[in-house]
């Protein structure tokens, strides 16, 4: 049994198609939400099927609709050591680093 006909005019979705999709996606859908799925599902399909008749030989496949380049840079140090200064503003210090109260016994 063929569960997606093609209609002259369109696809044609069954309702052993709408059962399964609705089975797979764990949803109860009543006798009008069926219907209405069934309308969008063979809209999606016709619409595949125009997009299928476009000529696409010599169109390079894409990832995105925007040249999108590497905004990556190099990883390199702009503010040096600074350990002195640092320690500074650190309300107590021992040995270069900052000394906090021991959290662990």
């Amino acid at each position: 049994m063929e569960q997606i006909k093609q209609r002259s005019n369109g696809n044609v979705i069954s309702d052993e198609t709408i059962e399964y999709v609705g089975i797979l996606a764990k949803l109860e859908l009543s006798p009008e939400e069926k219907e209405r799925a069934k309308k969008d599902m063979e809209e999606m399909l016709d619409y595949i099927d125009k997009l299928n008749e476009l000529d696409t030989a010599g169109i390079e496949p894409m990832s995105h609709v925007f040249s999108v380049n590497n905004v990556f840079r190099e990883d390199t140090v702009t503010n040096g050591d600074d350990r002195d200064n640092m320690l500074k503003n650190a309300p107590e210090a021992k040995d270069g680093s900052y000394q906090v109260p021991k959290t662990v016994e």
